[in-house]
């Protein structure tokens, strides 16, 4: 039988025992459990790979001295991999997500997996050190028991005009004495978010999610980034002003949920305290409706699926965009599109050039505003050159 640990962004989730004629797991000090299909299925979209499967493929490799690859090979069913400068790590290709392996003295000792930004690591006892678990523990941040969750609530917390956003509030377990608090804010439904997320709640921060103004359960009409600043310091400081906050609030999240951070900074609120910002956006008219002034027709999708107050990813594919793109004026598209206006869409068609109406939105004239130290992750092919570079200093 074989041990491997499973652990997710440096904290250990549960324990998987391998051997010839069944799989078992433990999980958060539960007696041994066996990986039948219910549980399997639960925790492949927990760690974002199937891991009866992964075991099942890979068992012949656990042996000592089986590994016998030296230059880049496929598997019998079909998995690409080839060598490293790391003479421990060998890298999968053409795979989303990429099940990379960890070897040891030609025997497969772990599995490391990386899915957006969270990273899945299986691997025997004794070699951690081998896969990122040690920049995790050299950061004296590797968790062998994780924080557990002692109360979750919806709280409607009301901005400066009176309009209610729905927030998700995930209180850990040593939440007696005031926390720091990570918060995200985002416009594609809160509970999208709560599983990923939950990983602070483990380390001992208050995890607070909330729908943006007119979004999912939120309140309010919905005109994209118009109201971020504003309901950002709201939300903040309704936040430093609860019993369980220890006023120091940080904020994580991609994309629209990247400008949110870098809108909600500057408003000069002295409660926020770091930002990770992943792959944000830009200003409006600068990189996501118009390219300073040029309307950029590859939000038109993002429009189509953000149409209702829930989201809906499957409008962004149609096969009519040629035909759509032919229509004018420009206002128009989303109603031949849809059936119906959109109001924000509509809004920001009736501003062609850099106006007080855009100004409200451009975080970056009011960079004066933002102290604020922060993490900005990128890559070469990421669809956000604009909005990442307006974050740089």
């Amino acid at each position: 039988m074989k041990q491997f640990d499973f652990y997710q962004s440096g904290i250990k989730q549960a324990s998987f025992y391998v051997a010839d004629s069944e799989i078992t797991y433990t999980k958060n000090d539960q007696d041994s459990q066996l990986l039948d299909k219910p549980a399997n299925q639960q925790l492949t979209a927990d760690m974002k790979v199937n891991p009866q499967q992964l075991f099942n493929e890979w068992q012949p490799e656990f042996e000592t001295g089986n590994f016998k690859q030296t230059t880049r090979f496929t598997t019998s069913w079909g998995a690409q991999y080839e060598p490293t400068s790391n003479e421990h790590l060998w890298i999968q290709r053409q795979a989303k997500p990429a099940v990379n392996l960890i070897i040891n003295q030609q025997t497969l000792v772990g599995f490391q997996i990386s899915v957006r930004n969270l990273t899945t690591i299986l691997v025997r006892p004794g070699f951690e050190h081998l896969t990122i678990l040690k920049q995790w523990e050299d950061a004296g941040m590797l968790l062998s028991k994780a924080h557990r969750l002692k109360r979750r609530y919806t709280a409607m917390v009301e901005m400066r005009d009176g309009v209610k956003l729905a927030t998700e509030i995930f209180l850990p377990d040593n939440v007696d004495t005031p926390l720091s608090t990570v918060l995200v804010r985002t416009p594609y439904g809160r509970e999208l978010f709560f599983h990923d997320e939950f990983r602070f709640v483990e380390r001992g921060y208050v995890l607070v999610v909330q729908d943006t103004r007119g979004r999912n359960d939120s309140e309010g009409d919905w005109l994209p980034m118009y109201y971020e600043r504003e309901d950002g310091q709201d939300t903040i400081e309704w936040i430093a002003n609860q019993e369980w906050s220890n006023e120091r609030i940080g904020m994580i999240g991609g994309s629209y949920g990247g400008y949110v951070q870098w809108a909600a900074a500057s408003s000069g609120t002295p409660y926020l305290k770091a930002l990770v910002s992943m792959v944000t956006a830009g200003g409006p008219f600068t990189d996501t409706t118009y390219k300073t002034g040029a309307p950029l027709s590859g939000s038109l999708a993002w429009f189509f699926a953000t149409s209702e107050r829930k989201f809906h990813p499957e409008k962004l594919i149609r096969d009519d965009w040629e035909k759509l793109m032919q229509i004018r004026p420009l206002s128009q598209i989303l109603v031949e599109g849809l059936g119906h206006e959109i109001t924000g869409f509509s809004e920001f068609m009736k501003h062609y050039a850099y106006d007080d109406f855009f100004e409200n939105m451009d975080w970056k004239t009011r960079g004066d505003q933002i102290y604020v130290p922060a993490l900005i992750q990128s890559g070469w092919y990421d669809d956000n050159g604009v909005g990442t570079t307006e974050a740089l200093p």
